[in-house]
């Protein structure tokens, strides 16, 4: 049981460090509603109502905050790089195994 624990850990650590390209900077909060139990960083969060904002704006750091304040991480992020700003405000979650991961936040109009 503590193996798969462990590899549990680690590849939530693999998969969120290797596909959380979020933006460069959130000038307003984004809001989410997530239907199931996710990781985001090393982090756990139930469903539920979240908020992400960015508490600084020259630190890759954002915090994700669920509605009611009992929940919430500060994650790191990476910039995708891409030159064309999303048309859209999404937030993507990826499956890894039998967890769902915080995986990319994109926000409209900023690249």
């Amino acid at each position: 049981m503590k193996t798969f624990q462990k590899l549990s850990v680690l590849m939530s650590m693999l998969c969120l460090l290797s596909a959380i390209p979020a933006m460069a900077q959130i000038d307003n909060r984004v809001t989410f509603q997530a239907p199931f139990v996710f990781y985001a960083g090393n982090a756990k969060l139930p469903a539920g109502s979240y908020t992400v904002t960015q508490p600084a704006e020259n630190v890759e750091l954002l915090l994700i905050e669920s509605a009611d304040g009992s929940h919430s991480v500060f994650v790191e992020y990476v910039t995708d790089g891409s030159d064309t700003a999303p048309s859209k405000t999404e937030v993507t979650f990826n499956k890894c195994a039998n967890a769902d991961f915080l995986s990319r936040i994109s926000v409209e109009g900023q690249n």
